[in-house]
């Protein structure tokens, strides 16, 4: 019997909800001042930028692993200020496109993104962030 991973993602978003807030991903579609520092883009270029709000938990990079989360390259987590678990609910595009991600008080460089999709159904997404 196949595992119904579109329930398990609805499950994943709705404990999201539960514990986390709504977070906007943006994705700059001109030429940035700087590739390495999207958030210090001058405001001209940062208008026409793609944005995509979804709902995400932030946790401390060492606490990825006590949740049971393998990320493929541990040593990027050394470098990441919080690792956002996100759950994409019916957003179905490709978060590793996206460059910074904003919370409502600051923006952050997204540094390492990650995608836990069994069967085609993207059920969680990881995404380390920087200042």
């Amino acid at each position: 019997m196949a595992k119904d991973y579109i329930s398990v993602a609805d499950t994943a978003l709705r404990l999201v909800q539960e514990a986390g807030r709504l977070v906007t991903f943006r994705k700059f579609l001109n030429t940035l001042d700087d590739v390495n520092k999207p958030w210090a883009t001058s405001p001209a270029l940062r208008t026409g930028a793609t944005e995509v709000q979804l709902w995400a938990v932030s946790v401390h990079p060492t606490d990825i692993n006590v949740l049971g989360i393998r990320i493929r390259d541990d040593d990027l987590l050394k470098h990441v200020r919080e690792v956002l678990i996100i759950a994409p609910g019916t957003y179905q595009g490709d978060l590793k496109e996206f460059q910074e991600v904003d919370d409502g008080t600051r923006r952050f460089r997204i540094s390492v993104m990650e995608q836990l999709r069994p069967a085609g159904v993207t059920v969680l997404w990881y995404a380390g962030i920087t200042d």
